[in-house]
């Protein structure tokens, strides 16, 4: 819940939030306008050949104070620290969000940003995953979970919204990778790769070039829902409102008719049914939308029930069990069928696939027209089925049904054999599916990852008039394809000379040949990436050597962790300017802070200023300039404004708590990093 312009000034006058020296008109109708202090912090770039995390950097940046009526001026590219004339002070049951102004936002100064509102995010909502633009999500604070991965083990999982936020417009880029994947974020969004360390790190999509590698899912896990069988509850896939004609028939009803006439027959004539209430009470059928009023009898539906048509002879059960043979004739239909209102149509020349589509539709009692190249169906119910499952109309529409993605991996498998078989193959040392559909690329991509398969896709030239195609392929063997990390060279001369070997010595327990292999890897000789292989066949070495120390864990998680490491292939100024959306994944107050977004699948980071409850000091603000102009920038000017959300319930160790060390509570001034400070902790 984020405060309004009353509450905010109610909590002022209680002494709760703390804002001092508060400024003139700076309460908006749901945030608090913060200004710009007189003090920078500029980066020393020169005096460094590399940061190390590990190291106290305080001397990699020097302060800079500007005069009241001077300027400070931040060129094209440049990156400072900066910070608010006000502090800021929470109390332990409320958070903060800060973000820079929008006008600011559109001459280039950029302090925090995240991604357009249409940009895709991967949802598990009320059990069931579903792709939901991020606009959707933050402003109907949708309650769900999200595919995230844990920092400190690369594990994939799904993790709950914390928090949700909108922000100012910002100018829009597109990162594209070279499986294939892409993603839609601001210039000053973070994502995430690995330094030469081994570590964890950040880049701003504005300092992104080609050849980079970020974070992108190796494997996706079954969402925390997942069941070990799979059900189609068809009353739960219908629309509101109900379609015109839509009738429900079978046991469940008929025993309503029986228990319970005069609320039925009521229900009926309100809905102008009353005339016909005899006609459907001998039949055991009643219209849907009459149904979902009857008290418990949409939920009591079986398999033996039956939704149809008005007028139709064939129907589909109301309660369907997903088996091999369903699935694989679902991926059939996304492949090479197409639906029109009363029918669907699946085209195959392989007459044993034709007999198993048409025992599968035998079996969900719904008979079949069957020519030599095709199975008909003709079913208005199954037609809306289909429909309602998700798996699109015609070929450049289709997608993969959300359903499939929540399903055990066995039934997701047979979903994607159904795909190959029908417009595919498992020739060529890979698994491929062609399409026309931009959409199915990207569920494909997260599909072939929820199996646990590397994948990429490249576009098709279309020839004449034909339209655009993609391949989406997934090797069998050792494949180049995501195999590749960013190399952690520092990571494997640290952990080899804490074990005390030579070059030589660990050369030789991994099976080089040469020393000079391991050389090389350890002086990045020619390379800016290392296959996963080698790490795992440095790490097994380490380990043969005896090397168990929890030092491995950096490496382990780089061999066996959810990540897969994705090259950069471009970044496009878009040329558009929309308002950008953020989510926060902080559950228990866990530093995940990170999701699933984009086409087919990236790793962004929650860029929005977050302040943590307990909180007091100046806020650091971390200022770019993404124009080609340089921008003037004056102490005391307008510079963000801060909101802030109630928290479900107080802290139990906020912010500033000795047992927390937290390492910038009381900070005055724009402060450096001081995350050495870590290592330190972790050594004690």
């Amino acid at each position: 819940m984020i405060l309004s312009d009353r509450t905010i000034r109610e909590q002022l006058d209680a002494g709760r939030i703390g804002i001092e020296p508060l400024g003139d008109n700076a309460i908006q109708p749901s945030s608090v306008d913060i200004r710009l202090d007189n003090s920078f912090r500029v980066f020393l770039n020169h005096t460094r050949t590399v940061i190390d995390v590990k190291e106290d950097l305080s001397d990699l940046t020097r302060q800079v104070d500007i005069d009241e009526g001077d300027a400070f001026i931040l060129h094209p590219g440049e990156f400072v620290l900066a910070s608010t004339r006000e502090v800021i002070t929470l109390p332990d049951d409320l958070v903060a969000r800060i973000e820079g102004k929008s006008s600011l936002a559109r001459l280039g100064l950029l302090i925090h940003s995240s991604l357009p509102g249409s940009e895709p995010v991967y949802v598990v909502e009320d059990g069931e995953w579903v792709e939901r633009p991020i606009e959707d999500v933050v402003r109907k604070q949708l309650d769900g979970h999200v595919v995230a991965f844990d920092p400190e083990t690369f594990e994939a999982g799904f993790h709950r919204i914390t928090g949700w936020y909108e922000g100012p417009a910002d100018k829009i880029y597109e990162i594209e990778l070279a499986s294939g994947r892409r993603v839609r974020v601001t210039a000053g969004h973070n994502l995430f790769t690995i330094d030469h360390d081994g570590r964890l790190t950040k880049v701003r999509t504005g300092d992104l070039a080609p050849g980079a590698r970020i974070a992108v899912p190796r494997r996706l896990p079954a969402p925390p829902t997942a069941a070990s069988s799979a059900v189609v509850v068809v009353a739960d896939l219908v629309p509101e409102p109900a379609p015109n004609g839509l009738t429900v028939t079978g046991p469940t009803v008929q025993s309503r008719f029986a228990t319970h006439p005069d609320e039925v027959r009521s229900i009926l004539e309100r809905h102008g049914y009353g005339s016909t209430a005899a006609y459907y009470s001998k039949v055991g059928r009643l219209p849907f939308a009459v149904a979902r009023e009857v008290d418990g009898l949409v939920g009591s539906l079986t398999s033996d029930d039956r939704f149809g048509w008005r007028g139709g002879t064939n129907s589909v059960p109301a309660v369907i069990a997903v088996d091999d043979d369903l699935a694989w004739t679902l991926g059939m239909f996304v492949a090479e069928g197409y639906r029109r209102p009363s029918q669907i149509v699946i085209s195959n020349t392989e007459q044993e696939r034709l007999d198993r589509l048409e025992t599968t539709f035998a079996s969900l009692g719904l008979p079949t027209y069957r020519s030599e190249g095709a199975i008909t169906v003709a079913s208005k119910a199954c037609s809306a089925l289909f429909d309602w499952l998700g798996t699109g109309g015609k070929s450049p529409t289709k997608r993969v049904p959300p359903c499939v993605f929540s399903w055990p991996e066995p039934l997701a498998a047979a979903f994607l054999e159904g795909l190959v078989d029908g417009d595919g193959s498992f020739e060529g040392g890979r698994t491929s599916v062609w399409t026309t559909s931009d959409g199915l690329v990207g569920d494909l991509l997260l599909l072939f990852a929820r199996l646990g398969h590397r994948a990429g896709s490249c576009a098709r030239p279309p020839r004449g008039n034909a339209v655009r195609s993609w391949q989406v392929y997934a090797p069998h063997n050792e494949h180049k394809l995501l195999t590749a990390v960013p190399l952690p060279n520092r990571l494997i001369v640290s952990l080899r000379e804490a074990a005390g070997l030579s070059q030589r010595e660990l050369a030789e327990l991994a099976g080089y040949s040469h020393a000079t292999d391991l050389c090389n890897i350890e002086n990045r000789s020619g390379r800016d990436a290392v296959r996963r292989s080698t790490l795992e066949r440095v790490r097994d070495a380490l380990r043969t050597h005896g090397d168990e120390r929890a030092g491995l864990g950096d490496l382990d998680r780089l061999v066996d962790g959810d990540l897969a490491w994705d090259e950069v292939v471009a970044v496009r100024d878009t040329g558009s300017v929309e308002t950008i959306y953020d989510i926060e994944v902080r559950p228990d107050g866990r530093k995940i802070e990170n999701f699933l977004a984009g086409h087919g699948g990236v790793f962004v980071s929650n860029t929005a200023g977050f302040i943590d409850p307990g909180f007091s000091g100046h806020i650091t603000l971390e200022l770019a300039n993404v124009a080609t102009l340089p921008i003037t920038l004056y102490p005391g000017m307008k510079i963000g404004q801060i909101s802030f959300q109630q928290m479900t319930t107080p802290a139990d160790v906020p912010y500033g708590s000795p047992q927390l060390g937290s390492k910038y509570h009381g900070q005055r001034g724009p402060t450096p990093s001081r995350y050495f400070e870590n290592f330190e902790r972790d050594a004690e």
